[in-house]
């Protein structure tokens, strides 16, 4: 008889044990409480529509074969993390617009920061209450630190080149509006190299010149603005899945936010098993750091992969690229939220989150700097 069986996915090849992920390596390794922790063979053939990771938790739905292989002929899916309703919120939601964008800030051919001021321009033009900007602000990637061709000090090159526009930043916008600084493992003047990060000190903050009205964030972190919560998460996890997934006809054919939607249906910022080589270490110590608390309205996932935004089951799935790209300008991300009508907020579907928000209420523009 079939059965249902919940475990994590994991990629076993005994030949090749660098071998990319395929059908053929694909185990289902059972929990202690259940399964005694048992790794078995997992059979997909039969299974019309999946995508799969290591690391993944999944529900699925087979029969176990003399128990030695698991035909799985479907795979549930997982209970989503509460979501929050319209009339349900701790606070309204009301309207507000936002910039977000992720580092590097400056050319690669120098350290003038040019697209950082063309943002800030554009930034003080608009006027928003939500600025949110993502490391790395000195990257460790930029030929001119890594070759040593300045003299300049991480953290000279913060005070010098990117606090004045943060400065002007802060001046120019109303003092209700909100900036936060989200620091990046790539970044030099953050001590941190690994995964999870916590905010920048204030006493780093201070000795760069940053302006009092900024402050930090860490790294993942969930925010909620004016009612509406925004997960941050500044690692390029995206990248890391997209070499480790296998799938077949999966319900979210658009790989990219495919790949993002996988954060917000395990509710962890960083589902994969196993980091690769170069990335930033993951610490395994700090793993409740890297578990969501609530179902996420924007999920803000930075990737040097296509940029892109998409709507998936009432969450908004983003990409806001990388400002600078080489010697050539990026892209960053123009938001928009706004508060449901007094009839939507209070008609017949009131509960109902999934028709009333975000759907009916963001808007977002990639904006080419």
């Amino acid at each position: 008889d079939a059965v249902t069986a919940v475990g994590r996915i994991l990629n076993i090849n005994l030949d090749d044990p660098a071998a990319p992920i395929s059908n053929d390596t694909l185990f289902l390794e059972t929990s202690r409480r259940l399964g005694n922790g048992r790794r078995i063979l997992l059979d997909v053939q039969a299974s019309p529509s999946f995508s799969l990771f290591p690391g993944q938790v999944v529900a699925v739905e087979g029969k176990n074969i003399k128990g030695s292989e698991f035909a799985a002929s479907q795979f549930r899916p997982l209970p989503r993390l509460p979501h929050s309703s319209i009339g349900d919120r701790p606070d309204a939601i009301q309207p507000f617009d936002g910039i977000i964008a992720c580092g590097p800030y400056t050319l690669s051919d120098n350290l003038e920061y040019e697209p950082l001021r063309d943002l800030i321009d554009q930034t003080l033009t608009t006027k928003p209450s939500l600025v949110l900007l993502l490391g790395p602000f000195v990257s460790e990637a930029h030929p001119m630190l890594r070759e040593g061709q300045t003299d300049l000090m991480p953290e000279d090159v913060f005070s010098t080149k990117v606090s004045p526009h943060l400065a002007r930043l802060r001046e120019g916008l109303p003092i209700s509006s909100s900036i936060y600084l989200v620091p990046s493992a790539d970044d030099l003047c953050s001590p941190y190299v690994s995964f999870p990060q916590p905010p920048f000190s204030r006493e780093l903050l201070a000795r760069a010149g940053v302006p009092d009205g900024i402050e930090s964030l860490s790294n993942p972190a969930q925010i909620a603005v004016n009612g509406v919560n925004i997960a941050i998460s500044n690692i390029d996890a995206l990248f890391h899945l997209v070499k480790e997934e296998v799938s077949r006809l999966p319900a979210l054919s658009d790989r990219l936010p495919r790949l993002a939607w996988h954060l917000v249906e395990q509710r962890h910022f960083y589902p994969l098993a196993t980091p690769p080589p170069d990335c930033a270490g993951i610490l395994a110590s700090q793993d409740a750091r890297l578990r969501m608390l609530v179902a996420p309205d924007i999920m803000v996932t930075p990737s040097q992969l296509r940029q892109f935004a998409r709507m998936h089951e009432n969450a908004v799935l983003l990409n806001p690229g990388h400002l600078s790209k080489g010697l050539s300008g990026g892209t960053f991300v123009k938001l928009a939220v706004r508060a449901p009508s007094s009839m939507e907020a209070s008609g017949p579907m009131l509960g109902d989150s999934t028709k009333l928000f975000p759907a009916e209420c963001t808007s977002v523009e990639i904006v080419r700097i």
